[in-house]
């Protein structure tokens, strides 16, 4: 009875490191100051980080693309206000909500300007 619930134990753990998804690990983009093509295949957003002007807000559109800012939202689009001394505004997602099958394209809309860095987790 022994040897049967460890080999039983065995497959299961088995069946789930096989039928897991499989990560390829973290990467990120940084220093965009346009609008910009992300990356292309599937995987997980976890992170923005927009670095302003110190004057103008900023909305970002991010798209589940991989070429360019149409298609679904990957988010809904957030407006980033900004003054002089608070320049740098963070977006972190849960990893049940910044899924993308198709890549990340980021459409960026500022009257001044913005750098950003884009982090996220490829499939």
């Amino acid at each position: 009875m022994k040897k049967f619930i460890v080999t039983t134990i065995a497959i299961v753990l088995l069946l789930v490191a096989l039928c897991a998804p499989s990560w390829a690990g973290s990467s990120r983009s940084i220093g965009n100051t346009a609008d910009a093509a992300i990356t292309a295949g599937s995987g997980i957003l976890t992170s923005i980080v927009f670095h302003t002007d110190g004057t103008n807000s900023v909305t970002a559109a991010i798209y589940d693309n991989a070429t360019a800012a149409s298609g679904s939202k990957i988010i809904s689009t957030p407006t980033i206000t900004t003054s002089s001394s608070n320049r740098v505004t963070v977006i972190t997602f849960d990893r049940d909500e910044g899924f993308y099958v198709n890549g990340i394209y980021v459409d960026v809309t500022t009257s001044g300007t913005v750098t950003y860095d884009v982090y996220f987790e490829t499939r």
